[in-house]
């Protein structure tokens, strides 16, 4: 048989670093962080909380805030699936919401179960790169979006957190740490991608510190590859921000999902029947955000919950923070997993029906050369006995 039946047969056809059984491992370990979180959550909860039927009356009363809260969560995810497509767009001149909805749902899922809430970049450039796109466009579109979407952020942050300092005081300094580290990586980003020289020095320092250490062995080819690399990345980004429209769009996107996701936990209060105003809410949810994401906790499971129970400890009185917390914690955590785990079943079906497909093109080929050959063969010993 020939040597390109056997990757085919033994289901080793590629590289790819991230699979559907390891989708199913990782997705245990996030019911164990979750169980975790909200067995912590529920221990050091000194209130007797409303029953479940309690929290589904007050949200059939005030149905309508919910419906909002609905509706924001699905503005959310479609800015996100939008973004994508304007970047994809942006750097190929290839219209693909599909594959947009696909890397977007799959980065969110492995940022889920990451530390910090953002690991899913390195999975969205193996995505991209399946989809036939270059290694600089494939790393550039996630990171691009990511630095854009974590500068759009933290300056709206910023401004809220400046002139409501006092909101949630009681995780105001969680916040500020979670601030400075996500404006870690725009700098860093935007060092490597914009200003070449002093990106090289840094990659030249650090492959040298590699050579020392034995954890480079070509010191040159590994410096032309980063290079390169380097060069390809400059030009990706540069097509990206260098086009007013394009980056005008983008800020508009990320603006409408940060004010989106924002603004779900005011409607969800709102629809179970609490009186709450609305710009607390909002600074206060940021603040959250920003605490969870400085939690080397993959997903922030369990810090996310004492922080929703420590700004709105005093919000809630009707003893609902926990299902409102539930219901939020859908909005932001649990659908993703769920939309990306679902997608790479997708994915795991489609490759092996194609497998199985091209597995049967090249052996009926295979069968068809080896026929055509013994035809061949045939004839001549035709020929030979008639001669």
């Amino acid at each position: 048989m020939k040597d390109e039946l056997i990757p085919l047969i033994t289901g080793k056809n590629s590289g790819k670093k991230w699979t559907f059984n390891k989708a199913s491992r990782t997705a245990l370990l996030i019911v164990s962080f979750f169980v975790a979180g909200y067995a912590f959550f529920v221990s050091l909860s000194s209130r007797e909380g409303a029953s479940f039927s309690e929290f589904l009356a007050a949200v059939g009363a005030n149905g309508e805030y919910f419906f909002f809260a609905l509706m924001l969560f699905f503005a959310a995810v479609l800015s996100e699936t939008a973004r994508f497509v304007v970047l994809i767009f942006a750097t190929k001149k290839t219209f693909r919401p599909l594959l947009a909805f696909r890397t977007a749902m799959i980065g969110r899922f492995y940022s889920a179960v990451t530390p910090f809430v953002n690991g899913g970049q390195g999975v969205q450039t193996q995505v991209l790169g399946e989809a036939k796109m270059s290694k600089a466009v494939s790393f550039s579109i996630p990171f691009a979006q990511v630095f854009l979407k974590t500068l759009t952020w933290n300056l709206l942050i910023l401004f809220f957190f400046i002139t409501n300092s006092a909101a949630a005081a009681g995780i105001k300094w969680w916040a500020l740490a979670g601030l400075v580290l996500n404006g870690v990586f725009p700098v860093l980003f935007f060092v490597f991608s914009v200003n070449e020289k002093l990106a090289k020095r840094i990659i030249t320092l650090a492959l040298k510190f590699g050579l020392k250490v034995k954890l480079i062995k070509n010191y040159e080819a590994s410096l032309s590859t980063a290079w390169s690399f380097l060069e390809d990345l400059s030009i990706s980004v540069r097509s990206i921000v260098r086009n007013l429209f394009t980056f005008l769009v983008l800020l508009i996107l990320y603006a409408a999902e940060f004010f989106a996701v924002m603004s779900i936990p005011y409607f969800l209060f709102m629809s179970a029947g609490e009186s709450v105003e609305y710009g607390f809410m909002l600074v206060s949810y940021m603040f959250i955000y920003l605490s969870a994401s400085a939690v080397p906790i993959p997903g922030a499971a369990g810090a996310y919950e004492l922080l929703f129970l420590t700004a709105y400890s005093g919000a809630a009185k009707g003893n609902m923070t926990y299902w409102l917390m539930f219901t939020m914690r859908f909005f932001t955590y649990f659908y993703y997993i769920a939309a990306g785990y679902a997608v790479q079943l997708c994915d795991y079906i489609a490759k092996r029906v194609r497998r199985k497909m091209e597995l049967q093109r090249l052996i009926a080929e295979h069968a068809a050369a080896e026929a055509n050959e013994e035809s061949g063969k045939e004839k001549e010993r035709k020929i030979e006995t008639e001669k």
